[in-house]
């Protein structure tokens, strides 16, 4: 039997088996306002908090402040899961591994060495990366891009922590930011926002999931006082 780490998000676990594969790679991808950071706190939360888990959230776009305001809002108390340990949230886009600054610098190598250091002092059970589209800015050359990405997922298998990482799609030119990014994963969750009959709805597709036995269907999917919702016995046709 596969053992699982449940996301928290009601609906999604019920069609994935109960959750991500332990030790896998899990991408979430879709455009603005689609609700990525939102499941990729979720994650992190109930590891935390229901599980006794260690997790780490890797801010590189969203600011700390900004990202407190969402916890607050869905109920996701955090103060004494930090002060214990369980609860690292962090917003590398201001601290830059220490040194604040405007210029963003981060890219996938330097994310892996930063990740090491972190480990050697404490397990990491689940991770979520706060955009793989934002440590991309590093990068001028594809190929590059494309090999240190390869390169970090291997390095977050190894060390069989559970990630999700979070990369925006742009409408209309394809369901990631560079086309390559669902083959580093072992999931790939799609999330998308569709007009439908004048109306903007939300919506999750799972894409592929190893080791899973999933549907394929465009699930309408909502935000409520709790937090994500994904209508997991209705489809979008």
């Amino acid at each position: 039997m596969v053992d699982r780490l449940p996301t928290g998000v009601e609906g999604l676990d019920r069609i994935i088996q109960g959750g991500f594969p332990r030790g896998t790679v899990n991408l979430v991808s879709g455009p603005a306002g689609s609700g990525k950071t939102l499941l990729g706190l979720h994650f992190v939360y109930t590891g935390a908090a229901l599980y006794g888990q260690n997790v780490v959230y890797l801010s590189l776009e969203e600011s700390r402040n900004g990202l407190d305001k969402v916890l607050e809002a869905y109920g996701m108390e955090t103060a004494a899961l930090e002060s214990n340990g369980k609860f690292t949230l962090l917003d590398l886009g201001e601290l830059r591994l220490g040194v604040k600054t405007t210029e963003y610098m981060l890219g996938f190598r330097e994310l892996q060495d930063f990740l090491r250091t972190s480990m050697s002092k404490n397990r990491v059970d689940r991770l979520v990366v706060d955009s793989l589209s934002a440590a991309g800015l590093h990068y001028t050359s594809r190929k590059q891009l494309r090999e240190e990405l390869f390169s970090f997922g291997r390095f977050l298998r190894e060390r069989y922590m559970t990630s999700l990482l979070i990369s925006e799609s742009i409408e209309g030119l394809g369901l990631t930011r560079w086309g390559f990014e669902q083959f580093v994963a072992d999931s790939f969750i799609h999330l998308g926002l569709e007009e439908i009959k004048g109306e903007l709805r939300r919506t999750l597709t799972i894409r592929k999931m190893r080791l899973t036995r999933h549907d394929t269907v465009k699930h309408p999917m909502r935000i409520a006082q709790g937090g994500m919702v994904v209508e997991a016995d209705e489809r979008v046709v």
